[in-house]
């Protein structure tokens, strides 16, 4: 994979795609469209961050559930159809 991003995690601790769990890598190029919408950057910052974390976007969906029950935005999680 050319780097597009030189200088992150993943490069540092030699971090490929086929070092991660497919699934967290999917949950975080899905979830890195939210900043930009490049294919190949999300992948790098998906890998950066599974790098530092290999199930980093599991806590984050599990962080932003309760925050939104925290809040009292059941109805927002419905419509995300979180729950």
């Amino acid at each position: 994979m050319k780097d597009i991003l030189p200088g992150g995690r993943a490069n540092k601790k030699k971090i490929s795609p086929s070092k991660v769990n497919p699934h967290q890598l999917a949950m975080g190029i899905k979830i890195e469209k939210e900043h930009i919408d490049n294919p190949k950057v999300n992948k790098e910052i998906a890998l950066d961050h599974l790098a530092e974390m290999p199930d980093y976007y599991t806590r984050l969906k599990k962080m932003e559930k309760k925050s939104y029950y925290e809040m009292g935005f059941e109805e927002t999680l419905k419509a995300l159809g979180i729950i």
